[in-house]
């Protein structure tokens, strides 16, 4: 039998024999920090990689890895291929819906965006802001047979060419608005001017309550984004992907007005005040 003891420090907080402190004074845990970083080299690679693919992406030995890989297939986070290939399961998906503030975001919001795409006949997707990221919760495709959309779980920098992550930030409390640009813009130093034209943007945001205009990342298709709040204030971004065919019925402005309408619903039952 084996027994985990656990000290208690100055400050009242508990800590491990195992756990080292760095130079900067927070604790490591490096085995911990290792099967974490297998999961996010992991996470970025939609066909798997070997062990030693993976030793050599985190320039480590493939001797050191395999009890950690072992470990999280054991644990049903990594599936083995029998070409020997590792990749990710479905089991972080699962553990991220059971998080009660997503169920209750997306239990929330489904009903409507399911309604929404149904009445203008283009698909639409929410995103949050999480851990330096723009991350897709989720999607409802447009029942027309073709339609533009971003796969659920797909995640992306939270940088300024991003519809989702400019309305998301416009809303955020000044107090965190300078770490939020920081992010936007990929660096803590910008130049003055960039500075200034993503803060007019963004202030030009708030003031409208939305963006909309031609996409950044998709040629030929028209962005709108609405932000989603709750009691504590901004907590996702809806974007509907506005794809004009040849018998598109439903205009830009007749969209965005359902739009509207739907992140207002959403905002009130998630209790903004």
């Amino acid at each position: 039998m084996k027994y985990h003891f656990k000290y208690k420090n100055t400050d009242g907080t508990m800590s491990t024999p195992n756990a080292k402190k760095k130079d900067d004074g927070r604790y490591s845990a490096p085995a911990l920090e290792k099967g974490l970083d297998i999961i996010e080299l992991l996470a970025a690679e939609q066909h798997g990689l070997t062990l030693q693919e993976i030793a050599r992406h985190l320039e480590r030995t493939a001797t050191e890895l395999f009890r950690m890989l072992d470990v999280l297939v054991r644990r049903g986070y990594l599936a083995r291929r029998s070409d020997g290939a590792y990749l990710l399961t479905l089991r972080l998906f699962e553990l991220a819906h059971r998080h009660p503030p997503v169920d209750r975001l997306l239990g929330v919001a489904m009903p409507h965006l399911e309604a929404l795409a149904r009445a203008v006949r283009q698909s639409n997707h929410l995103s949050v802001h999480h851990d330096d990221r723009l991350v897709v919760l989720a999607r409802v495709e447009s029942p027309d047979p073709i339609s533009y959309s971003v796969r659920p779980g797909s995640h992306f920098p939270f940088h300024d060419d991003r519809v989702s992550a400019r309305v998301i930030s416009a809303f955020q409390p000044a107090d965190r608005l300078p770490q939020v640009l920081a992010q936007l813009l990929g660096t803590e130093t910008p130049s003055k001017a960039r500075l200034r034209t993503l803060e007019q943007r963004l202030d030009e945001i708030r003031v409208r309550g939305y963006e909309e205009g031609p996409s950044d990342t998709v040629p030929g298709v028209t962005d709108i984004c609405f932000p989603l709040f709750d009691h504590f204030g901004v907590v996702a971004a809806v974007n509907v992907v506005h794809v004009r065919q040849r018998h598109t019925r439903i205009t830009v402005a007749e969209t965005r007005a359902a739009l509207r309408e739907a992140a207002a619903e959403i905002s009130r039952e998630l209790g903004r005040v």
